[in-house]
């Protein structure tokens, strides 16, 4: 998360990661959590991405509108609504569980 910027360009603002679930891997060395669900959002332009069995999914806006991802991405929210904030539920950017378009 150190490296990562919102990577919509007029922004490039640090991000923000909320985990929901995750598992510990077992190592030689140490205990290495592996995140499974969890939301990534831009305090700066107000964007979420949801990390769906442990991928980001960072899209541009007009590749998350539609199709397989945009339902994939309503079920995310559907999902952790009681864990994800008012604002990006009611109002999220690209969209929100009460968009319309």
């Amino acid at each position: 998360m150190d490296i990562l910027a919102c990577p919509v360009s007029d922004c490039r603002s640090q991000l923000r990661l909320e985990v929901f679930a995750s598992h510990n891997l077992e190592s030689d060395s140490e205990d290495i959590e592996e995140i499974d669900e969890a939301l990534i959002t831009c305090p700066k332009c107000g964007r979420w991405y949801p990390v769906i069995d442990g991928i980001a999914c960072m899209l541009p806006d007009n590749l998350r509108l539609d199709g397989k991802q945009r339902i994939e991405e309503t079920k995310f929210l559907e999902r952790w609504k009681e864990r994800i904030s008012s604002n990006i539920i009611e109002r999220g950017i690209p969209f929100s569980l009460t968009s319309k378009d």
